[in-house]
């Protein structure tokens, strides 16, 4: 994300067009107009002066949240802008916590977004503001995703029946692999049509099927989250093993 802003403002028509203009003060007649590669030399240049920082960031800020230009330059020109404040949060957020920096850049870009569209943000943001809540975003969406849990039954899945197909055992008759159906419950919530799928025992949760009173197994599906002292039969159609189709 971060490179995909560098390289619109590297394009000479961007990098050299006038993109700011600076409102004249005591000590200036005139208001001064800045490309966007002056703009950003007159915040991190070696010769940069912080009274005239603060007034070029001033005005990025005022224009931003009215740009509805199809490019959307002037909240371009702010993330651009905000970059060399969010580049060191974004490489410590990915090292610690082992980050996406794909998804920890794309945050950031989306708080900044978020903060350019909030209601009276012309007169209420400034450039602390604006690189504290993109740096609390990053954050706060690593941390939160480190309570999620991921899961390769999916794959493993996909990989069984790839397997299964270049053996060429796809039409033999396979103990392992059950047939699946869930009809659809009554009423006007839940599923619209049937479901049906294959898949291997192993591959379902523990307790899908449930006992029954003469010691058998239940094989019609119950793939819902199980439950210790009461057990919810999920459709009525049999599980019967995957064999050759007529």
């Amino acid at each position: 994300m971060f490179a995909s802003v560098r390289r619109h403002f590297d394009e000479p028509r961007v990098r050299d067009a006038v993109l700011v203009t600076v409102p004249p003060e005591a000590e200036r007649a005139e208001p001064v107009r800045l490309t966007a590669a002056e703009a950003h030399e007159a915040l991190y240049g070696p010769g940069s002066e912080p009274q005239f920082a603060a007034a070029v960031w001033k005005e990025v800020l005022r224009t931003a949240p009215t740009d509805f230009t199809p490019h959307g330059t002037g909240k371009l020109l702010v993330i651009w802008l905000a970059l060399p404040r969010l580049t060191g949060t974004a490489h410590r957020v990915c090292m610690r916590l082992r980050a996406d920096r794909a998804d920890v850049e794309a945050e950031m870009v989306l708080a900044l977004l978020e903060e350019l569209a909030a209601p009276d943000a012309a007169n209420r943001l400034s450039d602390s503001s604006l690189v504290h809540a993109a740096c609390a975003r990053a954050w706060r969406f690593t941390r939160d995703g480190l309570r999620d849990l991921p899961s390769n039954q999916v794959e493993r899945i996909a990989q069984d029946s790839a397997l299964t197909a270049s053996d060429g055992k796809a039409d033999a008759p396979a103990e392992e692999s059950i047939d699946v159906w869930v009809d659809r419950p009554d009423g006007p919530d839940g599923l619209h049509a049937p479901l049906h799928f294959r898949v291997r025992p192993d591959h379902l949760r523990e307790g899908a099927f449930a006992d029954t009173d003469d010691g058998t197994q239940d094989r019609s599906a119950c793939l819902g989250p199980r439950k210790r002292r009461s057990r919810r039969r999920v459709g009525t159609r049999p599980v019967r093993p995957a064999g050759r189709r007529a």
